[in-house]
C-alpha cells in the first residue's frame, strides 16, 4: 500500500528533477563558461521509482553544491566528487561519500555506487560515445 507521505515525497522529488534538469549543467569552476570540448561533464543518477537509487553532487573538490546538482562541469584535472546516495525505499535511506575522476577535456563521466548491507562504495565512470 502506498502512503500519503511517500507519494509527497516522490512528488516533491520529481519536482526538484524536473526544475533541476531545466537548469542545465552546473559549472563548477571560476570565470566564463568554457565551450564543451575544453571542459568534462560528471552526471550523477535520478530515479525517483520505489526501491531505486539515487545520485547526486554534494560538493567539488570540497566546495559545497546548495541544492545539490545532478550534472556538473569541471575543468580537465583531478577532482574530488562528494556524493549523496538516496536509496528510495524503507522511508529513504542516504548515505555521504566521495569520489575521485581524473576528468579528460571533452569527456562525460557517470557516478555509480554499490551497496553490500549497510555499505555503499562509490565510484566513476566514463561513459562510452554511442554512434
Amino acid at each position: 500500500m502506498i502512503s500519503v507521505q511517500n507519494v509527497t515525497r516522490a512528488i516533491s522529488f520529481l519536482c526538484i528533477a524536473i526544475l533541476s534538469g531545466c537548469a542545465g549543467q552546473y559549472q563548477a569552476y571560476d570565470g566564463v563558461k568554457l565551450p564543451s570540448e575544453k571542459v568534462a561533464v560528471v552526471k550523477g543518477v535520478t530515479n525517483i521509482l520505489p526501491l531505486t537509487t539515487s545520485l547526486s553532487i554534494s560538493s567539488v573538490d570540497g566546495k559545497k553544491m546548495s541544492p545539490y546538482q545532478e550534472s556538473i562541469e569541471v575543468l580537465p584535472g583531478r577532482h574530488v566528487i562528494g556524493i549523496q546516495y538516496h536509496f528510495h525505499g524503507g522511508g529513504g535511506i542516504f548515505a555521504n561519500g566521495e569520489a575521485i575522476v581524473d576528468a579528460q577535456a571533452g569527456k562525460t563521466y557517470q557516478l555509480g555506487s554499490k551497496s553490500e548491507g549497510n555499505l555503499v562504495t562509490f565510484f566513476v565512470t566514463e561513459e562510452v560515445n554511442k554512434k
